[in-house]
């Protein structure tokens, strides 16, 4: 995704940067090997390995290798390999510059409109399944919209004022960073991609570009 081109929040825990590293380096292991490459006992492994499973990082495979039953296998995700050192920022400022220089602002304009049109089918998708699992509550809708922005990277903060009759949400990070210094289209975008997601009036109160420490937004309930 577009986003995996920004990397992550360093990682605290040694043993999970080691996990990720070897794998990294192995390209795909299987669980014992990776237990003698890293010196940690099985289930400290896979106690790590299921929280980076979780976190999107790696991913596992049963690979068959012979008779017998298949193997466990992992490797990284592609937010797993972002966790490495790239040129991709770089580069990716480089086209944005490139692209308005030679006067392709509308492709680059049809660009991120695609992308957002596919961030807000992802999202919506994720509500809905939320809303159908807790018997059609629409409240549960929100907390999943929060979970997706988590994955995404955008360290959110959400919540429901029902005394304003709003939603409000608070994005502490933003994967688009450096993009925004080319191009500021992801931040017009995102007020439309709140208003697709809740059809209720959008208003941003914060903005990280004017230094602000987050971008906020107050999205009406649209049953008010």
């Amino acid at each position: 995704m577009f986003w995996d081109a920004y990397p992550l929040p360093i990682m605290e825990n040694s043993s999970k940067l080691h996990i990720l590293e070897t794998i990294k380096r192995k390209g795909r292991i299987g669980l014992n090997r990776l237990c003698d490459e890293t010196g940690l006992a099985k289930t400290t492994l896979r106690e790590h390995l299921t929280q980076l499973e979780r976190d999107g990082l790696v991913q596992r495979e049963y690979l068959r290798a012979g008779p017998g039953r298949p193997g466990l296998h992992y490797e990284l995700t592609l937010a797993g390999h972002r966790r490495f050192p790239s040129e991709e920022r770089e580069l990716l400022g480089d086209l944005l510059l490139f692209l308005k220089s030679e006067g392709r602002e509308e492709l680059l304009r049809s660009f991120f409109e695609q992308f957002w049109s596919k961030r807000v089918e992802r999202a919506r998708s994720r509500m809905n399944e939320a809303a159908t699992e807790s018997g059609g509550i629409p409240d549960e809708q929100l907390p999943a919209l929060c979970d997706v922005l988590e994955q995404e990277g955008f360290m959110p903060e959400c919540m429901d004022d029902q005394r304003q009759g709003a939603f409000v949400i608070k994005e502490c990070n933003c994967p688009f960073q450096s993009v925004i210094g080319k191009t500021r289209l992801p931040c017009e975008l995102e007020i439309a991609f709140y208003r697709k997601l809740f059809g209720g009036e959008v208003t941003r109160t914060s903005y990280i570009p004017d230094g602000d420490y987050s971008c906020s937004y107050r999205i009406d309930r649209p049953d008010n």
